[in-house]
Order: C-alpha cells, then structure tokens, then sequence
C-alpha cells in the first residue's frame, strides 16, 4: 500500500487484556482495490476482534463489501454482496531469523519487534478481500445464477449429470487383466 492511504491503527499498548472489539469502514480506493470485470460500489465494512494476552494478541476479523458489474450470464448490471475472515496471532517479542521466516510461511502468525506500537488493520483488510475476490459475478456464493434472467449454472455443484460423448461407449467395455494392470 502507498505511504498516503489512510491507515486504520490498532494501538497494541491502548488494548485491554482480554477480550476487544472493533467496528469501522474503509472505502476501496484507500485499500487501492481495483479489478478488470467490476467495481467496488460501496464502503468495505469490518468487525475485528483481538484478544490481548501480555504481549500476544489474537485478531479475528469479517469483511464484507459489494462489488457491481456485468452479469456473466446476460450482461445486464448486478451487484453482490461479498464477505471474508482473517485470523491472526500477532506477537511482539524478539525473534531468531527461523523464526521470522517460520512465521511468514505460516500465514496465520506474525512476529513483530517488542518495540511495535501499532499495527494498520487496513493491512489485513485488503489481504481478506484480496484472497476471497470472485473470478466473476454472480459468483460461486449466489449459485452462479443470474438475478436478472434466472439462468446460469451452479458452479460449485458437483451434483450436475454430465453428458458423455457416446463415441467413448466403446472404451468402457474393455476389460483388463489383473496382470495388466498398473
């Protein structure tokens, strides 16, 4: 992210130990979203708890946000709705170089100096919604079908019949030996 995006700072040393809940909204031009088939038409909103233990704090967030294009389907104008979660253990303390690289492998931890004061949400924001963006509207997560015209397939149903070219019959009636086998 560029150094003039507005940043949303969670101030590690103001947190409660125990449990902590925050609520805010981010416009997708300050997470510098964009995307070739659709827009962000509206705030990304975020809850973002973290539980603090001395110098531990566990984040656990829920994102969502709308994004407005053209439906695959009848290329008519459709918005969706969209949401993700993030998970994360942050620790501030001293670490080996290991360590660090152990961490950054893990994904779901983060060591950082015992000096850090803050932490941007924002960061982990725009990595939520960055992972969870549709290839397409409507998406996977509305069944594939369109809001407008009704069609389109689900494509996440494994349940469809599919249609077999019956030149492959043939094949299917062949029969190998058990020592001809791989």
């Amino acid at each position: 992210m560029s150094g003039s995006a507005p940043r949303v700072e969670l101030v590690l040393d103001d947190l409660e130990e125990g449990a902590n809940a925050f609520t805010f909204a981010l416009e997708p031009q300050t997470l510098e979203l964009e995307h070739e088939f659709f827009s962000f038409c509206a705030p990304v909103e975020a809850d973002v708890s973290v539980r603090r233990s001395i110098n531990n704090f566990s984040l656990s967030g829920s994102v969502r946000w709308t994004v407005a294009g053209e439906c695959y389907r009848c290329l008519e104008s459709i918005q969706e709705a969209q949401q993700a979660t993030f998970d994360l253990l942050l620790q501030r303390r001293n670490a080996s170089e290991e360590e660090l690289e152990s961490a950054e492998e893990d994904g779901y931890m983060e060591i950082v100096d015992p000096g850090t004061r803050w932490v941007d949400l924002a960061d982990y924001v725009r990595e939520a919604i960055v992972l969870e963006l549709p290839i397409r509207i409507p998406s996977e997560a509305s069944q594939g079908r369109c809001p407008h015209c009704g069609m389109g397939e689900s494509l996440g149903d494994g349940n469809r019949e599919e249609k077999v070219d019956p030149r492959w019959d043939a094949l299917r009636n062949i029969e190998f030996s058990q020592n001809n086998r791989v």
